[in-house]
């Protein structure tokens, strides 16, 4: 496709690209090889959120060599060389196997031609990244059996589980279920063979007696595998546990019953076609059946096993960690499927399937295609997957007249060829080169380095341009320096979400509620410590301070003085059982005046209301309460002549009447988006709240309805006149003490420095909160404690009572004498300890299973 690249304009761009390169920035910072924390993105997070993004790929870690390489461009090579290192090692597997060049050949292009392979390389690189290390675990079972060794089969299990934990699941199942059938097939063989007989069983009776103890032997190098990956498997583990993973909407998965996992399923989109499952055409079903047939039951096994775990929900829902049911998981199938086609066109061309053997699971493949199971919204692939079973059908009475048994593997190829470019181009994933050269430019970060490196206290700085750029830039640190408060993660700390999505209500431009988009409410930005904004164009609320002009655009920084530090002290407080009293937007303005503690303040939420009300004026707009339209309508709304500074506060509830469509509403350029419920990450977005910053002198606002048809209800607007008050708001009331960073002592877990303040009051903190912190003031471990409902800090009262009941030596000083305190806050990812020491233990084993060298098998 001409003017792409080989990236997508989704997932690729926003993580499977920025968080290695994140990850690579931190190393070179730390010179850690196990971090702990990501302080620059999402507010700062257990760095194990991400870990599903490469934290210890095998297929990254090398561009830590690699300094000069835009790790975008990284990627790319990397998806194209394991493709390439797929095929030959597919290629090297069936030709071991004993499989002839013709058919290995073609069913090698067939494996590369699989729906997920390609597509994936693209979008979702950890569908498909560990594909080389499963093969070579394949080769490594091979060799285990017949060379008796299992270094190569342990290496590649480790190697695919630092690849792809996830998906590494479903591969270990697939190596075991392949263990199993070459177990059954091995034949006693000379001490030199090196390669197997594809068709040559062994003449000792398998029974409980021997196998059992066999299979412990073969499980013992994937134990020692797991074991190893201790260092990544425990900490991501316990950072799932504690909730921090979506499990999307699962409207249909939690309706499911348990017995209904043990159901059989049809659904022809598991194995037919689609990315998002194994991909393959009706050639496979076929296969499939006709192994039911084949002569012994040591050749029926693999078959009946791969379609039992296809076609029972049971094995979707464990692969998938009980998380839901989704095909991806089967992805790991593919080679195992290929493989078993490639020993039926060897059969084929052996001529050992005779006619009626060999037309019949034809015919049953093509009712099954007729009559099986497809989602409403993909009824229009019903017709070319039953026209693909006619042609197949054919075509095997075709190779029983003229014996070419490569044409039945041809035709397959072709219907891949055609179904993957129309499917590739209607999906339009593929990024345009001119966007990925633009967010990718190297001279943004130059322009972002230049404020950075110029300011010495600890703040935020964001990337804001339209909803497509930002979208792209959700991930995107340009410098250890640099702090974001966005994200874009499968994995995220739950109370800063929480926060966003229900407290706040922070504005949800996009479909995917994993999104937390960079927010446009200047009250948030003031919260979360965002001085900074890198954008093309102006941004309320900040001023230009330097500018850098590229080729085609204009990227300039600007800054607001008004945002508050990312650590500060403060004794202007209101309990969290006042605040939560507090109506709209009186719950958003509360946070330029108190910090919301958990202990009891001599503020409630009438005094606050009280103090604030001057400044908040109420507003009648005139909204329809009914929105019925195809198209995108433009209203242009009065509203009260605004001074510089002020904002218009407006919420209310949206009701879709067209569940199956998206709804979206801009409020001045700001979208508020509900999803479709049928869409995988239901956003939940039903209370729309926008925070618009006004211009001197604007009298209107645009609000654009987007198309389809819904009510709004409880509507609520209002405008904010902060004017001067900052006797009663703003920075300069509520921060007491700002906290300036040791820039050499602040880096991967740890964030130190100095605060000048009274010892009373709180430290005040837009790190969200999470229990594996500490917190040290002058080198006293202090409890800390959940501050503003999600976020980390410490009342400073305990740091004077702590040290007045361990040191007799002098007089505190009074509270209005002002101290340099020393600060350090730590984070220690829950498990990493524990998983390390289970490494060391998995290459004590690993050494141990070496040393014996050599594999024996039970006799009975």
């Amino acid at each position: 496709m001409f003017g792409k690249v080989f990236g997508a304009n989704v997932d690729w761009i926003s993580q499977h690209s920025v968080l290695p390169e994140y990850f690579r920035q931190q190393f070179y910072d730390t010179g850690q090889l196990f971090p702990e924390f990501a302080a620059n993105i999402g507010g700062g997070q257990n760095i194990y959120n991400f870990s599903y993004y490469g934290l210890y790929s095998p297929l990254i870690l090398p561009s830590y060599f690699l300094p000069f390489l835009k790790m975008s461009d990284y990627m790319i090579a990397v998806s194209l060389l394991c493709l390439l290192a797929d095929v030959l090692l597919f290629y090297k597997w069936l030709r071991q196997n004993d499989v002839s060049k013709g058919n290995t050949c073609l069913t090698s292009l067939l494996f590369l031609l699989s729906g997920p392979l390609i597509f994936h390389s693209y979008n979702q690189i950890m569908f498909v990244n560990y594909m080389p290390f499963l093969l070579l675990g394949l080769l490594g079972v091979d060799r285990y059996f017949y060379r008796k060794k299992s270094g190569l089969f342990t290496v590649s299990v480790f190697l695919m589980i630092m690849t792809s934990f996830y998906f590494s699941i479903g591969g270990i199942l697939v190596l075991v279920l392949y263990g199993i059938y070459r177990y059954l097939t091995v034949q006693a063989s000379p001490a030199d063979r090196t390669l197997p007989q594809s068709q040559a069983y062994s003449s000792q009776k398998m029974t409980c007696r021997n196998f059992l103890p066999d299979g412990i032997k073969f499980c013992l190098p994937i134990l020692s595998a797991v074991l190893m990956s201790g260092f990544l498997l425990v900490p991501t583990a316990l950072t799932l546990i504690q909730g921090t993973r979506s499990q999307g909407t699962q409207t249909e998965e939690t309706a499911l019953s348990f017995a209904s996992l043990f159901l059989p399923d049809s659904d022809l989109l598991r194995v037919l076609y689609h990315p998002y499952g194994i991909g393959l055409t009706t050639l496979v079903i076929t296969v499939l059946l006709t192994g039911l047939t084949y002569r012994t039951w040591r050749e029926k096994y693999i078959h009946i096993v791969c379609i039992l775990v296809i076609s029972i929900p049971f094995f979707l829902y464990i692969l998938n960690g009980g998380l839901y049911i989704r095909e991806k998981v089967l992805i790991p199938m593919i080679p195992l499927l290929c493989y078993l086609t490639a020993i039926y066109l060897e059969k084929q061309r052996n001529l050992e399937i005779p006619f009626f053997q060999g037309v019949v699971p034809y015919v049953i493949t093509l009712g099954i295609v007729s009559f099986g199971q497809l989602n409403e919204n993909k009824q229009s692939l019903r017709c070319f997957l039953i026209a693909d079973a006619i042609v197949m059908l054919l075509c095997a009475l075709f190779f029983y007249w003229k014996h070419i048994e490569k044409l039945i593997v041809i035709i397959p190829i072709g219907f891949l060829i055609l179904f993957g470019t129309v499917y590739q181009i209607r999906a339009d994933h593929m990024l345009d080169a001119a966007f990925y050269h633009q967010v990718t430019d190297k001279n943004i970060k130059k322009t972002a380095e230049q404020v950075l490196d110029s300011e010495n206290g600890f703040y935020r700085t964001e990337q804001l341009g339209t909803d497509t750029e930002n979208a792209a830039n959700l991930n995107r640190i340009w410098s250890t320096d640099q702090y974001s408060s966005s994200l874009y993660s499968s994995a995220y700390n739950k109370d800063y979400q929480n926060f966003r999505q229900n407290i706040f209500g922070v504005d949800q431009p996009y479909r995917n509620l994993l999104m937390q988009a960079q927010a446009k409410n200047p009250v948030f930005q003031n919260l979360m410590g965002v001085k900074y904004v890198l954008s093309a164009e102006p941004v309320a609320g900040y001023e230009k301070v330097t500018a850098y002009n590229a080729e085609k655009n204009a990227v300039s920084i600007y800054e607001n003085k008004e945002a508050l530090p990312i650590v500060y002290t403060t004794r202007r407080t209101i309990s969290q059982k006042e605040y939560e009293k507090l109506p709209f937007p009186y719950n958003q303005t509360a946070f330029l005046s108190y910090a919301v503690t958990k202990n009891d303040s001599d503020v409630t939420a009438e005094d606050l209301i009280q103090e604030q009300a001057a400044h908040i004026q109420t507003l009648a707009l005139p909204l329809k309460p009914k929105i019925q339209t195809k198209k995108n309508i433009r209203k242009n709304i009065s509203i009260p002549q605004a001074q510089d500074g002020d904002i218009l506060f407006l919420q209310f509830r949206v009701k879709n009447l067209k569940p199956s469509r998206d709804v979206s509403v801009w409020v001045e350029g700001i979208r508020n988006k509900l999803t479709s419920e049928e869409h995988i990450y239901y956003n939940e977005n039903e209370l729309f709240t926008y925070a618009v910053p006004l211009q001197e002198g604007q009298d209107s606002i645009q609000i654009v309805w987007g198309g389809g048809s819904y009510k709004i209800s409880d509507l609520q607007s209002y405008m904010w006149h902060p004017g001067n008050n900052t006797d009663e708001i703003g920075r300069e009331i509520l921060c007491e003490g700002e906290f300036s960073p040791d820039e050499e002592k602040t880096k991967g877990n740890v964030i130190a420095g100095t605060i000048n303040t009274e010892r009373s009051g709180y430290l005040i903190t837009s790190i969200p909160y999470d229990k594996s912190f500490e917190v040290y003031i002058d080198g006293q471990l202090i409890e800390n404690e959940k501050v503003n409902t999600a976020f980390l800090g410490v009342s400073l009262d305990r740091v004077s009572s702590e040290k007045v009941s361990s040191e007799t030596i002098a007089p505190e000083p009074t509270p209005s004498e002002n101290e340099t305190h020393d600060v350090r806050i730590v984070y220690h990812a829950p498990g990493l300890k524990i998983g390390k020491i289970l490494s060391v233990l998995g290459i004590l084993l690993w050494i141990g299973i070496s040393r014996s060298r050599r594999v024996t098998f039970s006799r009975a």
